[in-house]
């Protein structure tokens, strides 16, 4: 099996899964601003992107690749600050992608991390808004106490998904 793993990273939880995936797997990794993205050798394609705005960050990337990715396995991790096992993730992917795609894409929303301090600009504004003015009370704790879910053995059911697929 040959594959790639392409990915859009905000606080780098995306950028290191994405990393541990190339180690344990052999695929190449790539940022999905890289121009040059070896499409023809992969035969899979793993694809991780931040949950932003309740959707995954890199779903009009998806739609405009498509084409790109429609005859391969296709495997979508996301991250966020967000409890994997208790956000909707799947809600927001349905959302965000049309059915054609979603039903080839198999989904893995991840644990990330998420540190208010840390963010820059227009995201902070979207996140106070979103937390004081709208009284989001899981955005409010989250503004108040950093998270970091990450970790390697979040990966496994997405690695033993690959694995079956040789």
């Amino acid at each position: 099996m040959s594959g790639i793993v392409i990915y859009r990273s905000s606080s780098g939880s995306t950028k290191q899964y994405a990393e541990w995936i190339g180690q344990e797997t052999g695929f190449s990794v790539h940022d999905s601003r890289d121009g040059a993205i070896p499409w023809a050798g992969a035969d899979t394609v793993v694809i991780g992107c931040p949950i932003i705005a309740n959707k995954p960050f890199l779903s009009g990337w998806i739609r405009k690749n498509w084409d790109r990715m429609k005859d391969k396995n296709v495997a979508l991790f996301t991250t966020s600050g967000a409890d994997p096992a208790n956000a909707p993730v799947k809600e927001w992917v349905d959302k965000a992608l049309p059915e054609s795609i979603r039903s080839k894409i198999r989904l893995f929303p991840l644990a990330g991390r998420f540190d208010y301090a840390q963010l820059k600009g227009m995201n902070k504004v979207m996140i106070w808004i979103a937390g004081v003015l709208l009284g989001n009370k899981d955005v409010q704790n989250q503004i108040k106490n950093p998270i970091d879910g990450v970790a390697k053995e979040n990966l496994a059911p997405l690695l033993e998904h690959l694995k079956a697929l040789v």
